[in-house]
């Protein structure tokens, strides 16, 4: 076998291997950032982390983390202008850029690793990056309703849910919502 025929096979070997990787086990043992990367569904909310700077807040130095991760649709009924920035995030994000989808982050995100369990023993109390209180109602096994101390219920918009908890990896957890938790008006 020539050398050139033995590189074509094994560049084949390992891009079948890739394709048929499937996806990145939640067991704990990958990290968040990588975690939700590996899933598209979640595209907006990492592009949000990333171009924030807030990614640097995760990692196993800094101490577990819980996000609370909406769906790219789930986030459909934001601004326009928003939805623009984390559909294609500029390479070098400008201050006020940053500040925008920090303001988004911050109030998806709580310290320490808060699964389902964890919170409804907290009385399901969470405080967010922002400061943000939310009240965390277990509804099933990996299931929940969210809501935020001073964000008043939009009528007509269902109650932010938790449709799949306990995501977990090496430095926290995510949870799965059907809406993404909005921080309070100024003032409230």
């Amino acid at each position: 076998m020539t050398r050139r025929f033995a590189l074509a096979g094994g560049l084949l070997l390992l891009a079948g291997c890739q394709a048929a990787r499937g996806p990145l086990p939640e067991n704990g043992t990958i990290d968040l950032l990588n975690l939700l990367k590996d899933k598209p569904e979640h595209r907006r909310f990492v592009n949000a982390l990333t171009a924030s700077g807030l990614a640097s807040r995760l990692g196993r130095q800094n101490g577990a983390v819980t996000l609370f991760a909406p769906t790219n649709e789930a986030m459909n009924s934001l601004p326009a202008s928003l939805l623009a920035l984390m559909d294609s995030p500029p390479s070098s994000p400008s201050e006020a850029q940053r500040a925008q989808l920090a303001t988004l982050v911050n109030a998806n995100a709580a310290w320490g690793l808060l699964r389902l369990a964890d919170i409804q023993a907290r009385q399901g109390r969470v405080v967010t990056w922002d400061r943000g209180r939310l009240q965390v109602n277990q509804t099933g096994p990996r299931t929940a309703t969210i809501v935020r101390e001073g964000v008043p219920p939009v009528p007509g918009r269902p109650v932010i849910a938790i449709t799949r908890g306990d995501v977990l990896a090496s430095d926290g957890v995510f949870h799965v919502t059907s809406a993404p938790i909005l921080p309070a008006a100024p003032g409230a």
